[in-house]
């Protein structure tokens, strides 16, 4: 892959894409993703926020952007919020790059219109979370198309995982989906924790959090700042077997 495959690749704006990787769905349709700057990662600089990550991972960190940072970033697509809404939903125990993107790419070509697509996903595929998807995207209209994570968390269906990947899809680097790619990678930098507790979740800020010290999503934001999402799509990329060197 090429450094524009290698960024979109982990990213829900891929489903925003076709093969030729033109944007075909939500805002700047006809745009090349490596000719936008936020679709194609360049507004992402990892060297900007090095002074976030924490002493004893500092080394390993600044190791990583030597390496990826002029390569990788983290794509994002301004204005596109409530379709990669939808795109991190349907992530749910399934495979992104053989479910997700034919399910998305059948529901868009229908309609972009939430109310609409709520009507629209059932019948793509009887999958569970092709069932749940209505119910979400009505909590989240009435919510108010919510940014804030403990917001997403009250979204039926919504866990720590998807809202964290909609929330660094959509341009929040210190949230880091915490996936079995992560959990499996993260030992490599010196970041250990178990998954997050969605119930302790919805009552908490990781900053207040009883479990942060023992929570990896918590334990990435407090020591990695700014680079937390752009480490955790590393590692995806990494324990995918799409990338090389990472640790």
């Amino acid at each position: 892959m090429n450094c524009l495959q290698l960024t979109l690749y982990p990213s829900i704006t891929l489903a925003l894409l076709d093969e030729r990787l033109i944007k075909i769905f939500g805002v700047k349709k006809g745009v090349w993703a490596g000719d936008d700057l936020y679709i194609s990662g360049r507004w992402y600089d990892p060297w900007r926020y090095i002074n976030d990550v924490a002493g004893r991972l500092r080394d390993k960190t600044h190791a990583l952007a030597e390496r990826f940072s002029r390569c990788i970033g983290i794509s994002i697509s301004p204005g596109d919020e409530d379709l990669l809404f939808a795109v991190a939903f349907l992530t749910q125990n399934t495979d992104y790059h053989t479910n997700v993107l034919r399910w998305t790419r059948a529901i868009f070509s229908k309609t972009e219109d939430l109310a609409e697509m709520a009507e629209t996903a059932p019948s793509v595929g009887r999958s569970y979370q092709l069932q749940k998807l209505p119910q979400a995207l009505k909590a989240y209209i009435e919510l108010g198309r919510p940014r804030e994570r403990r917001e997403l968390l009250r979204i039926p269906g919504v866990g720590p995982k998807v809202a964290d990947l909609f929330l660094l899809f959509t341009g929040d680097a210190t949230a880091a989906p915490v996936d079995k790619h992560f959990m499996r990678t993260a030992p490599k930098l010196g970041l250990d924790g178990s998954p997050p507790n969605p119930a302790y979740c919805r009552r908490y800020a990781c900053s207040s959090c009883p479990l942060s010290a023992s929570c990896l999503r918590a334990q990435a934001a407090e020591k990695l700042g700014r680079l937390a999402g752009w480490v955790q799509t590393l590692a995806y990329l990494a324990d995918k077997g799409v990338l090389g060197g990472f640790i």
